[in-house]
């Protein structure tokens, strides 16, 4: 199903061949008309060449609307998606709060927890870039933001210490990357 915008941009590329197939059509004929007649035909030759112009301007237009229509329908995808993602680590982040607030774990904790629930935050509260750089490393923190919790909790769930570390280190390094991918969308 087309867009509006594809429409207008479809219609509007169809004006432009019929106008282009009309002027080689005339163009063909001018050497069979007498002077009067080929003065008509070029006066209106610049006529349809004008309105050609026109045309082709008025596809440059729909093209960038059918552009702008896509970056925007992709804009709403990753919001919608990073909202989601991001509803992990703060959750993730806030069970850490808790089991630390009830001394299930140490207060080491808090280094990885609050991180991890401000990437959330702001992953899913704050406003997305209008370029394309910018919605890229919104799902791209999104998603790093996931890993990070689902590391997180699984370093929660974990009774072995070593097991436990590698987790820790792993969470540390993804919740590190969805804070620099949001750093770099704000550039």
């Amino acid at each position: 199903m087309t867009t509006p915008a594809q429409h207008k941009r479809d219609q509007a590329t169809a004006r432009v061949a019929r106008l282009q197939e009309d002027m080689r059509v005339r163009l063909a004929a001018l050497p069979e008309l007498d002077d009067a007649g080929r003065t008509r035909a070029l006066d209106s030759l610049v006529d349809t060449a004008e309105d050609l112009l026109r045309t082709e301007h008025e596809v440059e237009i729909a093209n960038e609307q059918v552009r702008a229509a896509k970056l925007e329908e992709h804009r709403a995808g990753t919001q919608r998606l990073a909202l989601y993602l991001a509803a992990v680590p703060v959750a993730v982040g806030m069970i850490a709060g808790a089991f630390m607030l009830f001394g299930g774990i140490g207060p080491v904790w808090v280094l990885l927890a609050v991180p991890l629930v401000v990437a959330g935050l702001r992953i899913a509260l704050g406003p997305l870039g209008p370029t394309p750089l910018m919605v890229d490393r919104r799902l791209r923190a999104a998603w790093s933001g996931a890993l990070a919790a689902g590391l997180t909790a699984a370093a929660l769930i974990v009774l072995a210490s070593t097991a436990q570390v590698v987790l820790v280190v792993l969470a540390a390094f993804a919740t590190a990357a969805a804070v620099l991918f949001l750093v770099q969308e704000v550039r």
